[in-house]
């Protein structure tokens, strides 16, 4: 792999924008480094509105409320991709920004699945189970499930072969249907809007299959090891991942320990500010161009490069860091390369935000609820995959309902964010027009939780394609698209973005530090960006 000389970022959302500000603070400060982005924003999926809340005679001025079109919090933990967005809030100075959320709040413990005609409350510790397991239907019939599950038989002999299986296969197979149906299906909804039918868990779950194959049972009363236990140290990656946590952890000691009794942390001004700040820190090293409205048109390898082509003009640079979608990508490149690309699918969800003007609306205080494959379509007509208390998530009480408002907005009422399609439009038509979007959320939030209020403002975006599907196979696909990359670029394209290793934003920024540091620090071999997962099997 040569030496880096000049740099093309594709995407200018979170994960190009954090590609590029991990290669200024890595790369000498005379290598141009160029952000390709086809609209007129950086950001991608995350955006955060602020709209004026109309007086009484229609004009505005009566104060704003604050929307999120896309991501609105970010969890706190101490794994790597969590503690290296703090140590990145901290470097962007933002800290004073942050809304944080503790655990022992009821915007942190109290969430919800719709079941049964009602939301039923999701135990938060261990003495809740037994109280939530005899008063809520959600539960009914779970236990014997959970208790029995160390004792179910082994993987089939056709998942041993695939090296691969569905979630709902897998949780079905150790937990039976009610927990698979009723709760596994409701997470994936709020996470990757997703069928548990389709999805893998080898690439969403990977702590859990590696547990059945180490342990042979996901809740071991013993060891039933049915194949020799892996040494994590066998994998470079993850003894990488060890020493990135013990260094950040070491360098945000004081920080880390502030946060340690925060559930999830959001920032005043919406998560648009990480976007504005990313944007500010990377501008101010002089180096970085940003081509607003200029898509990429395709991909070529040359001899002393990469040549792009563009809207606006031809270029050529000696690697390309790509942070579009995967789909995108393979509109970009050739086969074999744009064929394993295309193997990952994705899904539409339309984020509808709904204000009302009076406080405390909402039946119970909490962060919000999902809705399960379980639910059946007569009481879920309007495809929806959850509801978003904003009001409490990022109150100014943190959903104890004492103080109205949330500390993002300027004007007291209730805020609520419905998440309408995912996977259930991939056999119907997509509802994409705002006043459309807009009515199907009230109709659901009328139904379900009560609220009957005409809303004072409203928001429906519809976000095409903005989850990537981890589907059955997407490890072996990755490992594909790694060997393809390779022997297509020759290292001089790298892959980053949720397309590959993870969706959330604590993972995209991971990863794009991840692909720098490789990219930069290469000892003459040719990376993909996908080394972490694509080289081990596990």
């Amino acid at each position: 792999m040569s030496p880096i000389r000049s740099v093309a970022v594709l995407g200018g959302g979170i994960s190009g924008l954090s590609t590029a500000y991990y290669l200024v603070r890595a790369l000498p400060h005379d290598v141009p480094i160029t952000i390709y982005e086809s609209s007129k924003r950086l950001g991608g999926y995350i955006q955060s509105t602020q709209l004026a809340l109309p007086g009484m005679d229609g004009t505005s001025g009566e104060g704003y409320v604050l929307f999120e079109h896309g991501p609105r919090t970010l969890r706190v933990s101490k794994r790597v991709s969590s503690v290296n967005i703090f140590d990145l809030i901290r470097r962007l100075n933002l800290k004073d920004e942050l809304i944080v959320v503790p655990k022992r709040s009821a915007a942190a413990k109290n969430r919800y699945i719709f079941y049964d005609g009602k939301i039923n409350m999701i135990p938060y510790s261990v003495a809740s189970i037994l109280k939530f397991y005899f008063s809520q239907p959600l539960f009914r019939g779970m236990l014997p499930e959970v208790l029995v599950e160390p004792f179910r038989r082994n993987k089939p002999k056709a998942v041993v072969e695939a090296n691969d299986e569905s979630i709902a296969s897998f949780m079905t197979r150790r937990f039976g249907p009610r927990i698979t149906e009723r709760l596994i299906s409701g997470a994936i909804h709020g996470i990757y809007a997703g069928d548990i039918n389709q999805l893998s868990i080898k690439s969403i779950f990977e702590y859990l299959w590696k547990r059945e194959k180490t342990w042979g049972s996901v809740v071991p009363l013993w060891k039933r090891r049915e194949a020799p236990e892996t040494k994590e140290s066998e994998n470079p990656y993850a003894e990488r991942q060890n020493e990135h946590l013990k260094e950040l952890l070491e360098r945000n000691k004081a920080f880390m320990d502030s946060l340690e009794d925060a559930s999830i942390v959001s920032f005043r001004h919406g998560m648009q500010s990480l976007v504005d700040r990313l944007q500010e820190e990377i501008l101010s090293s002089g180096n970085v161009t940003i081509r607003y409205e200029d898509p990429v048109r395709h991909l070529e390898n040359v001899v002393d490069g990469v040549t792009v082509t563009s809207a606006q003009g031809v270029s050529t640079y000696s690697h390309v860091f790509s942070a579009v979608p995967s789909r995108k990508l393979a509109e970009l490149t050739e086969p074999p390369l744009a064929e394993c690309l295309r193997k990952i699918p994705s899904v539409s969800v339309n984020v509808v935000n709904l204000f009302f003007s009076k406080p405390w609306l909402l039946p119970v205080t909490g962060f919000g609820y999902l809705l399960p494959k379980a639910v059946p379509r007569e009481d879920n007509p309007e495809l929806a995959l959850g509801v978003v208390f904003d009001s409490d998530a990022v109150s100014r009480d943190h959903g104890e309902r004492l103080i109205p408002g949330s500390f993002q907005d300027s004007v007291d009422g209730t805020k609520l964010t419905v998440m309408l399609g995912g996977h259930w439009w991939n056999h119907c038509k997509p509802v994409k027009e705002h006043d459309e979007a807009v009515a199907l959320a009230k109709k659901l939030i009328s139904r379900q939780i009560g609220v009957n209020e005409s809303p004072a403002l409203t928001q429906a975006t519809y976000q095409e394609s903005c989850i990537p599907q981890y589907v059955v196979g997407h490890h072996a696909n990755l490992r594909a698209i790694h060997k393809a990359v390779l022997a297509q670029f020759n290292g001089k394209l790298i892959l980053t973005g949720a397309s590959f290793l993870g969706v959330s934003v604590n993972d995209c920024i991971y990863y794009a530090r991840v692909a720098v540091e490789d990219a930069v620090n290469h000892s003459g071999r040719a990376i993909s960006g996908l080394e972490s997962k694509a080289l081990y099997d596990y």
